[in-house]
């Protein structure tokens, strides 16, 4: 029997209906304006019943949900208020799933589903001890542990990546910590960090060239420190060398045998992967090629598959 998956991201909703690892139906819709998940439930209502009336399935026998927060997964409830929808935590969405379709609910964080949909369908099929690093607006993670994912007791353990402190003197995150790895290099934090730098007023960054307007986000620079652009390069290296020395700290956290990025930045994974992979042969107290770095193969479907095993098979 199928089971429905559900990724809940800040501006989009992606849907799955899974039968043992196969997608037999999705979507991707745009998530409505309200700040009301309870305004939501009725368009994840409905596009639940669209799916399953496409494929012919009559009812379900699980719906598994991946929150972009800290989801306490034994209970099936929210610890923080998710980020968009701040009523979530007060919604019984377990007595909403038994209303509607007599199926239980499992819920997840969506860096651990992440993980498991790579672990069962993509980069991660083979191993039992891995490690995912999604790089895009921010920076998230999640561990996996001889089969089992890492939780600990605060449900905390392997989802913070991207806020662990890799420069004590560095500037200040949006979480209020000084030096985070996402403060230093990730989407949100990228247009500021380049114009402190006193190079920025003169850099192609900073004004429209006779092509297009000059973007400050990390397509842009890696393409100008391909093209030669010096503080292209320095920040790109820069950027490059702060992805390298957090994924070394979870290395040494998890000890994983390989490692799986994912996100926006790697549409230059042809330069960040070799970068990295060089970077943890020479500095981790692992022999040479230890730890496979390599990417996601399901960058966008990845926590929809892994929110239909987790419905099928919690871990």
């Amino acid at each position: 029997m199928a089971v429905v998956a559900i990724d809940l991201g800040g501006t989009r909703i992606k849907f799955g209906l899974v039968e043992k690892g196969r997608l037999l139906d999705s979507a991707n819709v745009t998530v409505p304006s309200s700040d009301s998940f309870a305004a939501v439930l009725p368009v994840v209502e409905e596009q639940v019943a669209m799916m399953m009336q496409k494929a012919g399935v009559n009812a379900i026998e699980g719906i598994g949900m991946a929150f972009p927060t800290i989801v306490d997964s034994d209970r099936m409830r929210l610890l923080y208020k998710y980020v968009k929808y701040n009523d979530a935590n007060d919604l019984d969405l377990l007595g909403w799933a038994r209303q509607k379709w007599n199926a239980p609910l499992v819920m997840e964080n969506d860096a651990r589903a992440a993980l498991v949909g790579e672990w069962q369908q993509g980069a991660g099929k083979g191993t039992d001890n891995l490690v995912m690093v999604t790089i895009g607006t921010g920076v998230g993670s999640a561990a996996l542990i001889n089969g089992r994912l890492l939780k600990g007791s605060h449900y905390l353990a392997g989802n913070l990546g991207g806020h662990q402190i890799i420069r004590f003197d560095g500037v200040r995150c949006n979480c209020g910590n000084v030096g985070c790895l996402e403060s230093e290099a990730s989407s949100w934090s990228l247009p500021e960090r380049m114009k402190s730098d006193s190079r920025y007023a003169e850099s192609a960054f900073a004004h429209k060239d006779n092509q297009a307007p000059a973007n400050a986000d990390f397509e842009a620079v890696f393409s100008r420190a391909e093209a030669g652009d010096a503080f292209a390069l320095d920040v790109r290296n820069r950027s490059l060398d702060a992805w390298a020395a957090g994924i070394l700290n979870l290395v040494y956290a998890y000890d994983p045998e390989r490692v799986v990025i994912g996100g926006g930045v790697m549409h230059s994974a042809a330069v960040i992967l070799p970068y990295i992979q060089q970077y943890i042969n020479h500095a981790a107290w692992l022999p040479q090629q230890a730890v496979e770095v390599v990417a996601a193969q399901n960058p966008d479907w990845a926590g929809v598959l892994g929110m239909g095993y987790l419905a099928e098979t919690p871990l």
